[in-house]
């Protein structure tokens, strides 16, 4: 063996003890099946016709809430999730209600906070028509619109839901032995 070589295989010898004792880790966010990761939220359509206490019963009953939205970038990542995944849905319930409030200002039922951000499609709020909330997506000489926007809807009135859930946070951990691999995935609070 020739010296070249033989400092060849020193290095790659230092090289994989050295992998043996990496621990690399990575942040993973994660949703509960059959829940779909979408922006920061976990969300399930449903497209049963139910009216809104049937379908914040139904999301309850999943450990869900009806949907709330906070800002723009989860409206945003709400229309695309639905129009590929759901793209001849016309309207679907969120958790928004005004209910017990004469001032007409809207809570969010899965978070208990006021409603900042309300993006109203064109003609609304009309709070004689109700008292509930549901992302609603217009229609243009009979095509649906791809951006959904809220409207106030009865409350005894149907539609489809999206219940969600707060995503899981986990670090994943890999582990370089020997003669095997191991992953393991720490649920943090």
């Amino acid at each position: 063996m020739s010296w070249n070589q033989f400092i060849g295989f020193a290095i790659l010898g230092l090289t994989l003890a050295q992998l043996h004792s990496v621990n690399s880790q990575a942040d993973v966010t994660t949703c509960k099946s059959p829940f779909a990761l979408v922006g920061d939220k976990c969300l399930l359509f449903s497209n049963k016709w139910l009216n809104w206490y049937e379908a914040d019963r139904q999301c309850r009953s999943q450990s869900a809430q009806l949907l709330s939205v906070q800002n723009v970038s989860q409206l945003q990542a709400i229309n695309n999730w639905m129009n590929i995944t759901n793209p001849y849905t016309i309207e679907f319930w969120t958790s928004g209600n005004k209910f017990g409030n004469t001032q007409n200002l809207y809570f969010w039922e899965s978070t208990g906070q006021q409603a900042k951000y309300l993006p109203w499609a064109k003609g609304q709020p009309q709070p004689k028509e109700g008292d509930c909330l549901m992302l609603f997506s217009p229609t243009y000489g009979g095509v649906v619109s791809s951006d959904y926007l809220l409207s106030v809807r009865d409350c005894a009135a149907w539609a489809t839901i999206v219940c969600e859930q707060v995503p899981t946070n986990s670090v994943q951990r890999v582990c370089l032995m020997p003669n095997s691999f191991e992953m393991a995935q720490v649920q943090q609070k």
